[in-house]
């Protein structure tokens, strides 16, 4: 026997007629689990499913108590004419009304904390202290409504919300019976409204567990990813740094009448490079070009473990942002002056095109970064007697900077994985041998851009068109720059600067 079933038995002698018509209402409301649709179906059911209209009903609100907020909200209205017209007239929308459950003379937190209906005739006591008592007032007139019945929504023995009947007349016209079904009602919707938030929970469980197994496979492909490009853009340098070390010392011992105390050579090992005799002679140029590349090399090395660790405390928040009004210009220009022999080396003209009117806030050491980062890859992306050009565009309450080139540029298919770690390209490693990158650069300048409140992006217009990569950063003075300044990680014991990295072209 349902719910409904044993309270009617128990009060009332109701005809078969409305007894099927509770038992129609329970199953409405119990067979349905999305909670939105529960809640609408609390307000709703009762006025068409029972003719409480034809009774003068007019408005049901279901309320709930949120204890991390330490409130009562208003989950869910009937959808009637005069529940429209209270919207209407209602200054604050119906959804933001939310009563504190320490509130003292309010109509609603009663009914929650002696667990026993109340009744009023007098909005304001239901609406106080969120609206005040001419809106109330002006909201029930809007409304015509005369009587409004509250009763406690009971699960276990707590009060988890409050049930409001609105009617359009007095209390003295409402049958006991009327109050009999309603209270038999309360006892249903609480059972409905925890089944329903049961429902919702192992919803969002499912889908959080859904996310995070994704996000496991992801970070499992990532470390497939590293350790595939980690060992080759370990082994390449390593590898070369052996052959020219080799060579260099072998020539050395060559030149000597013995070989330095505790080194032991062996010209025709296995581990030498191929084609190398003991007769092979190494001119002092040549020792020079091995010894350089040796040092390009561990560069090389050293860029790649510096990366790893700038991520590391990028994505553990172990680095400060040290935020002040930051001249762009200024910046770009000490930027260009530190690549500028690089890329008259290969003859590329970088230039700056205009001026910012606004000072940006920002950590000026890591917008280093950034701009170094991305002028860097211009620098090795664009062929010889290629053109870089900066510049600035005031886009309120950001600086817009763009970095482009006419280099080799980039498909449309491959410009959302530039900024992933080891992102693709053509099916081949952003880190490539010949671009001696360790394809986590852009993924660091995104990550750097981020904490400043900023956005990044890349466009071409397809390959050999060249790129833009083009950055946000707040302007001094702006909501978003107060904002930064808010959130911006602070320097603590545990946080530390960026590692340095230097541009490659070579």
């Amino acid at each position: 026997m349902s719910l409904f079933q044993r309270k009617l038995f128990i009060t009332t002698p109701k005809t078969k007629e409305t007894i099927k018509s509770l038992w129609k209402l329970e199953k409405i409301i119990l067979d349905s689990l999305d909670f939105h649709t529960v809640v609408q179906k609390i307000c709703d059911s009762v006025l068409t499913e029972l003719g409480y209209l034809n009774l003068g009903y007019r408005i049901i609100v279901l309320t709930l108590v949120d204890e991390k907020r330490g409130v009562l909200r208003r989950i869910s209205l009937s959808q009637t004419t005069e529940a429209a017209n209270a919207q209407a007239a209602s200054e604050i929308p119906f959804h933001e009304i939310e009563i504190p459950l320490n509130a003292t003379g309010n109509l609603l937190i009663k009914t929650l904390q002696e667990k026993k209906p109340q009744v009023t005739h007098y909005w304001p006591e239901i609406f106080t202290p969120i609206l005040t008592e001419e809106q109330s007032i002006k909201n029930q007139s809007a409304a015509g409504i005369k009587t409004s019945m509250l009763y406690p929504v009971i699960v276990k023995d707590r009060s988890i919300g409050v049930l409001i009947f609105s009617m359009i007349k007095d209390m003295k016209e409402v049958s006991e019976n009327e109050e009999d079904l309603i209270k038999g009602y309360t006892d249903v919707v609480g059972l409905a409204v925890q089944n329903s938030l049961l429902y919702s929970t192992l919803e969002k469980t499912t889908r959080d567990l859904a996310k995070a197994n994704e996000r496991l496979k992801e970070l499992d492909k990532l470390k497939d990813d590293f350790v595939s490009v980690a060992s080759h853009e370990l082994r390449t340098p390593m590898t070369a740094i052996k052959s020219y070390l080799w060579m260099a010392l072998n020539k050395l011992s060559l030149q000597s009448s013995s070989p330095p105390a505790g080194l032991k050579l062996s010209l025709q090992s296995s581990s030498s490079p191929a084609g190398l005799k003991k007769q092979d002679q190494l001119s002092p140029e040549d020792l020079k070009r091995y010894l350089s590349r040796s040092y390009i090399s561990v560069e090389r090395l050293i860029n790649l473990v510096n990366d790893m660790l700038n991520i590391s405390r990028i994505e553990g928040r172990r680095i400060a942002l040290k935020l002040e009004g930051t001249d762009l210009y200024q910046l770009t220009s000490d930027v260009v002056e530190e690549v500028i022999i690089k890329a008259k080396e290969k003859d590329i003209k970088v230039n700056i095109i205009n001026k910012p009117y606004s000072r940006v806030l920002c950590d000026k050491d890591k917008i280093h970064e950034v701009l170094l980062n991305l002028i860097g890859n211009s620098l090795k992306f664009t062929k010889n007697g290629g053109q870089i050009s900066v510049g600035f565009v005031e886009k309120p309450p950001y600086v817009l900077t763009s970095v482009s080139d006419n280099g080799i540029g980039i498909a449309p298919e491959n410009i959302n994985n530039l900024f992933t770690k080891f992102g693709r390209l053509e099916s081949s490693y952003v880190a490539v041998a010949e671009s001696g990158g360790t394809g986590l650069g852009l993924y660091i300048c995104k990550s750097l851009i981020e904490l400043h409140k900023g956005t990044i992006s890349a466009k071409s217009s397809g390959l050999g068109k060249g790129t833009t990569f083009s950055f946000t950063l707040p302007s001094v003075g702006t909501e978003i720059a107060q904002k930064l300044k808010t959130d911006a990680p602070k320097e603590t014991e545990k946080t530390k600067d960026l590692e340095k990295t230097k541009i490659n072209i070579n």
